[in-house]
């Protein structure tokens, strides 16, 4: 169940809205989590004001291109869980699927859920034409959740400091 509305996504389980200023402090303790920034270019937990930086990056992003990324709010409890989302990735002239979700949220379909709603807004709300995504080499977890959603590995790259798994999908026919 995808339900979109003013660039705001609903599923089953998950709400995916744009971030408020007031989402702050709750959001950096999650990814002031070392566990889940050991798997983002950082390599490690953020700050809470590299945390505000990003943010603010996020909401430019939005700006800029019509589309970003959204926090990830589970429906049952009202929290923040993470973020998930599209980005342009200047590097490549390309816009990548991602996510990060707090340790304890891991191992629940919420990952799978919000990726793949967010690759659903890329191609029928936006019209991108292909999307990529890209995780550790070492990260399972994450490799999994993008094969669920339908992406295909393409090769192993370096990216942002990182080795990546590369992935890429393009939209299909029905939908153009």
């Amino acid at each position: 169940m995808l339900n979109n509305k003013n660039n705001q996504l609903e599923t089953e389980r998950l709400y995916l809205r744009h971030f408020k200023t007031g989402d702050i402090d709750e959001y950096s303790k999650i990814m002031g989590q070392d566990e889940v920034g050991q798997w983002l270019p950082r390599g490690r937990g953020y700050t809470k004001e590299e945390v505000e930086k990003s943010m603010a990056g996020m909401s430019k992003h939005w700006e800029e291109k019509g589309y970003g990324i959204w926090a990830v709010i589970e429906k049952e409890s009202g929290k923040i869980i993470g973020h998930c989302g599209l980005n342009f990735v200047k590097q490549n002239d390309e816009v990548e699927v991602l996510y990060a979700l707090g340790k304890e949220y891991w191992g629940l379909g919420y990952a799978t859920e919000a990726a793949g709603a967010a690759l659903d807004f890329g191609f029928d709300v936006v019209g991108l034409d292909r999307i990529v995504a890209f995780a550790k080499t070492d990260n399972t977890a994450s490799k999994k959740v993008i094969e669920k959603i339908g992406l295909k590995y393409i090769k192993d790259i370096e990216i942002f400091g990182m080795t990546c798994a590369y992935y890429d999908m393009k939209r299909k026919p029905e939908n153009i």
